[in-house]
């Protein structure tokens, strides 16, 4: 909960733009998943903020487990129930059917201010040097290139709320009875 209501507020602007032009075509749930895409994929050295509201969470969680075996479970079912909760969102977007012919950019966005989410420029940091390098041929090396990144930043939080769990049990006074 700590972690889908920090992402909640702390959406980059460039997201606010894309959910106003999808959400009228693709229902009430495009919200809540933009919202899971930016905490699942963060990029550790461009967004400090998600960062903070995994290890909230974590440190949490491991202070109400108190053990280091609990902790780690318990970082462990947060970053799988968030997991749980884009399939879910995922799931319900698909349900309530894809209407793309009527994507209208709403007045005061535009293309521009989606190219500022952070994802895509992550992205596109990592496209264009692999485009320009192409030149002779496609080989699976160019795709691990523009893979790895995105697998390091979507297993940073579960990283990141483990070790923070941990932490947060460590911490947590022993009680004597």
């Amino acid at each position: 909960m700590i972690v889908l209501l920090g992402g909640w507020f702390l959406l980059p602007e460039g997201y606010n733009d894309a959910i106003a032009i999808l959400a009228p075509s693709l229902g009430n749930f495009v919200r809540p998943t933009m919202v899971m895409v930016n905490l699942l994929l963060v990029n550790p050295m461009n967004s400090f903020m998600m960062v903070a509201v995994w290890a909230g969470a974590g440190f949490i969680g491991g202070v109400m487990a108190g053990t280091k075996k609990g902790a780690f479970v318990v970082g462990l079912l947060v970053w799988l129930s968030c997991l749980g909760v884009i399939a879910l969102c995922v799931f319900l977007l698909l349900q309530t059917g894809l209407a793309l012919g009527a994507l209208v950019i709403p007045p005061g966005s535009s293309l521009i201010d989606l190219l500022g989410i952070p994802l895509i420029q992550g992205a596109i940091d990592q496209i264009l040097p692999m485009i320009s390098g192409l030149g002779g041929g496609f080989d699976i090396s160019s795709i691990m290139t523009l893979i790895m990144p995105l697998l390091i930043w979507f297993f940073t939080p579960v990283i990141i709320v483990i070790v923070t769990a941990i932490l947060g049990a460590v911490v947590r006074p022993k009680e004597d009875f």
